[in-house]
């Protein structure tokens, strides 16, 4: 991972074998973002996207292996027990140029990622709500 800051946002690139959540939180260690904003382009080896049915109240999940385009991926940044927490939605494009998408789970870059992260000067949190079953933020 590559990171260089421009005024308060933080331009990363990912590379080959590095993962994207885990790439996001140790930024946000590193440079004590509690809350922001992201999005991002490139591409990844290894995904696992989910869905989240509200009426069993669980994600389901799916995983895809090969050349991934990543189309779109943007998300926030919060806390969870003080720690840097990822929420992120991710679009893959496949060979055959189909999109599949959802909610990310991980995602494994080859060869490259690029993402800008815009950190807002706030905490934002997030507790688990019993009726949905989802950790919602809490403003």
């Amino acid at each position: 991972m590559e990171l260089r800051k421009a005024g308060s946002q933080l331009i990363i690139r990912l590379d080959s074998g590095d993962e994207i959540a885990a790439s996001l939180r140790k930024a946000c260690i590193e440079h004590h973002v509690q809350y922001a904003h992201f999005s991002g382009i490139g591409a990844c080896r290894s995904a696992e996207i989910s869905h989240f049915d509200t009426k069993e109240k669980k994600y389901h999940s799916k995983k895809l292996e090969g050349m991934l385009e990543i189309v779109s991926l943007s998300g926030n940044i919060t806390t969870v027990d003080n720690e840097p927490f990822v929420h992120a939605h991710i679009a893959l494009g496949l060979t055959d140029f189909t999109v599949l998408g959802g909610h990310l789970v991980r995602a494994e870059i080859n060869p490259t990622c690029e993402i800008i992260l815009s950190p807002l000067p706030m905490e934002v949190g997030r507790k688990l709500d019993e009726k949905s079953g989802l950790r919602l933020q809490r403003l």
